[in-house]
């Protein structure tokens, strides 16, 4: 069963390689990688000229953003399971041979995903993400997402089936994609560690704050949701807040108004608004990965994980 992993890229020169790595490495795993950069000019084209591996393919050229770069990938790719792996993260050692096994032994399965540790811009593991479960199409659209992009995968059939992802959207086009999927096909959880995912304040997801956050609005309602999913609620009354009081600052009355509305319809904990919030004026939007670190970090209890063996 060949699995083929795309790997989307721009300037991510600090952290490619070992992403890279993680795949090539992969034990026992008949595996197809393909890098779709854009352009790059940061030192990771050097980097890609120095992998000779004939399971090892890569494009530069320019595109219209993640999302294109991905769906040039799956355009290319001929694999019966299929994925995407940032180039910021990286598999632990096993995982393909697992997800191949997987699917092989369940026929029915089209989508499986998993665990992953969160990690920091410096490799510190902050524990297993705490938030992952078992979901359906209703969890996904009015609570969170609950799935780790990188410990994701399905059928090459199913893709043809869904197509392929938004390319209007930003920063939320795997949501939107778990979403599609939940309402035709069953999303089996694996309570296994697959992937190192990794939050940090110049990751895509979190430069993007408030814009972010109203596409995730967005795509819930183009779901049927009634708008921002409850887990984000916290996050977001906490940017609008800190939004109305910069336009406080320069007279804008009626747009800091409009703000703090916002910020009260989303009726957010207190508790949870207050470290957001907190940390945001002290650091910005990139304080943000921070308090999710944090948050995992406190709730580890909660969650045990099982790791695959490297051998």
């Amino acid at each position: 069963m060949l699995i083929s992993i795309i790997t989307p890229s721009y300037n991510q020169a600090a952290y490619i390689e070992e992403t890279i790595r993680s795949v090539l490495d992969q034990d026992d795993a008949n595996v197809e990688y393909l890098i779709m950069d854009g352009g790059s000019t940061d030192g990771t084209l050097d980097i890609l000229r120095q992998i000779h591996d004939p399971r090892f393919t890569w494009i530069s050229e320019a595109d219209r953003g993640q999302t294109d770069a991905i769906n040039k990938g799956m355009r290319r790719a001929k694999g019966d399971i299929l994925a995407w792996l940032n180039s910021d993260d990286a598999y632990l050692p096993g995982t393909l041979r697992t997800i191949a096994a997987h699917f092989t032994e369940h026929p029915d399965s089209h989508f499986a995903y998993g665990d992953a540790i969160a990690i920091d811009e410096r490799g510190r593991e902050y524990g297993i993400r705490t938030h992952v479960r078992q979901v359906n199409a209703d969890l996904l659209i009015n609570e969170c997402d609950y799935i780790v992009q990188p410990a994701s995968f399905w059928r090459a059939s199913l893709w043809r089936a869904m197509g392929e992802l938004d390319d209007s959207l930003r920063y939320s086009m795997d949501y939107d994609y778990w979403m599609r999927v939940a309402k035709r096909y069953p999303l089996d959880y694996l309570p296994i560690v697959f992937a190192r995912e990794r939050l940090y304040a110049n990751a895509k997801t979190f430069k993007g704050a408030i814009p972010r956050l109203e596409e995730i609005a967005m795509v819930a309602k183009r779901h049927g949701g009634a708008g921002l999913p409850r887990a984000y609620a916290a996050e977001a009354a906490a940017a609008y807040t800190r939004r109305g009081m910069g336009e406080l600052a320069h007279g804008q009355i009626a747009s800091t108004r409009k703000d703090f509305r916002r910020a009260v319809k989303l009726r957010p904990s207190p508790i949870r608004f207050l470290k957001f919030f907190g940390t945001t004026m002290l650091l910005g939007s990139g304080g943000i990965p921070r308090v999710w670190l944090w948050l995992n970090q406190r709730r580890q209890g909660r969650k045990q994980g099982v790791y695959l063996p490297e051998q």
